[in-house]
């Protein structure tokens, strides 16, 4: 609990000060200069997993550790920055080329200076997240966060245009390294390079998932900037952050908590199962209600948050809202591969997941850019039977348990959604019919709960409850 209530408030405030810089950032630039932060996103992301190869997994997973193993990791961390920071600098030019946008190259070649600012805290995290500290965790994030978005908000109002963006990221991996450095009080770097051997074989396979993730997460966006050019990547990205904050939001906070206590208990398979869809129902009341009124009401929200000039957004934001649900639900499934050592089993699945959805990606890139978030998030939704299926055989979490579970809120949903859209249609002004709509959508939602499922309602509410209340502390009994 302790451990859930610190990572929640760490991501919201976290996702809170990004999307903010994002928005203002957007609104300054417009969508066409906007597709320029859009790529640099995408090679930010890259070069994260490139700095761990899974490692900082396999030293959380581990149960027993030498101890010259975490500052071995750290060294390898900074001997991949300068690599990658370099091999950065001398491919910039071509990526420029790949997306053609020539003001890339000098965008990339400042970023991959910072790269190993970004290695700094990658072991110090692992060890917070092995011990379930993550008050340290969230202290570094949100410091790192905040003197980020401030950063790159000052930055953007004083014209440095799509530059801003490097004066965020720096500022953040600077602040959040030397916290999270000490608050873990180390692990410093060591030359005992061999120490890193015996975490390669779980960590390998970390790395190689993860990295089918990131193509299957990114692939749409790359292959949207290259044969639709940055204006359409910028209407993508910002619509495909929608997808995002639930994941980062809910998911990760989930995760976060749940691959170290899914480790920690991997023995007791019934605490597993019990822990699993505990976890599960939180997810499911928490963000399908909320991903389906933001599906609903994509249009006033644009015009409101971004202006009209990115009003090509809305589509994209209807149907990546409904992916966000249904991705932000499973991301828990990762964890639990990991957590039960069954990376093998996390590496199969990305394999098929990923091939899965860039066929849905490229199919739909040949009808527009719409057709590109309808694939995706179609490819998303069949690989839920698999994750089903995945989890029962896991832990014993039966297929017809984890549906029960979804149900209600998605029953919630459907019957909320209809009524906001039938409002929608007396043609209010953007705000009103946000304001009215948001009330009718919690009434309805309310009212399937509390006439159809109850029980669940109760459940939940109960649930939720004793989160609030309970203190925690780090000697409790790893559950969420």
């Amino acid at each position: 609990m302790s451990g859930v209530r610190w990572s929640l408030l760490a991501v919201l405030a976290r996702q809170s000060f990004q999307i903010l810089c994002a928005i203002v950032i957007a609104r300054i630039l417009g969508p066409e200069s906007y597709g320029i932060v859009s790529v640099a996103s995408i090679y930010i992301v890259f070069v994260t997993l490139l700095l761990d190869q899974g490692l900082s997994a396999a030293l959380v997973q581990r149960p027993n550790l030498s101890l010259r193993a975490p500052g071995a990791v750290f060294t390898l961390n900074l001997l991949m920055a300068f690599a990658i920071g370099g091999a950065t600098w001398a491919a910039a030019p071509l990526l420029a080329d790949f997306f053609r946008v020539g003001e890339l190259t000098l965008v990339l070649q400042i970023l991959a200076l910072a790269v190993p600012i970004k290695a700094i805290g990658i072991a110090p995290r692992a060890m917070l997240s092995r011990g379930l500290q993550f008050r340290g965790i969230a202290v570094s994030d949100i410091s790192g966060a905040a003197t980020g978005a401030a950063l790159g908000i000052g930055a953007a109002l004083l014209g440095a245009g799509y530059f801003s963006v490097i004066y965020q990221v720096v500022a953040t991996d600077l602040i959040v390294g030397i916290i999270l450095l000490v608050c873990s009080r180390g692990p410093w770097p060591n030359y005992h390079l061999g120490e890193v051997r015996p975490l390669l074989a779980f960590s390998l396979g970390v790395f190689a998932t993860n990295g089918l993730a990131y193509f299957s997460r990114n692939v749409d966006n790359i292959l949207v900037g290259r044969f639709l050019g940055v204006t359409s990547l910028s209407l993508y990205s910002m619509a495909y952050r929608i997808l995002v904050v639930p994941v980062q939001l809910v998911g990760q906070t989930v995760n976060r908590v749940m691959f170290p206590a899914f480790s920690r208990i991997a023995g007791n398979l019934d605490l597993v199962a019990e822990n699993l869809k505990k976890s599960m129902q939180i997810l499911s009341m928490v963000v399908i209600p909320a991903m389906a009124f933001v599906a609903c009401s994509a249009s006033p929200l644009v015009f409101l948050v971004l202006g009209s000039e990115w009003s090509g957004a809305a589509a994209l934001i209807s149907v990546l809202a409904i992916g966000g649900a249904r991705e932000t639900i499973f991301y828990i499934t990762p964890s639990l591969m990991k957590g039960l050592g069954r990376s093998g089993l996390n590496l199969r699945y990305e394999i098929f997941a990923t091939t899965l959805q860039v066929a849905g990606i490229v199919i739909g890139l040949q009808f527009g850019l719409l057709w590109v978030a309808v694939g995706y998030t179609c490819a998303g939704f069949l690989l839920v039977p698999v994750l089903l299926v995945i989890q029962s055989r896991l832990c014993g979490a039966t297929v017809g348990q984890q549906l029960r579970i979804i149900w209600p809120p998605v029953h919630a949903s459907l019957w909320a959604s209809a009524g906001y859209l039938v409002l929608a249609r007396f043609g209010l002004h953007p705000l009103l019919e946000l304001l009215v709509g948001l009330l009718v959508f919690v009434v309805l939602a309310l009212l399937v709960m509390i006439i159809f499922h109850r029980t669940n309602l109760r459940l939940f509410v109960s649930r939720a409850a004793f989160f609030v209340r309970s203190r925690g502390n780090k000697e409790s009994r790893p559950v969420a």
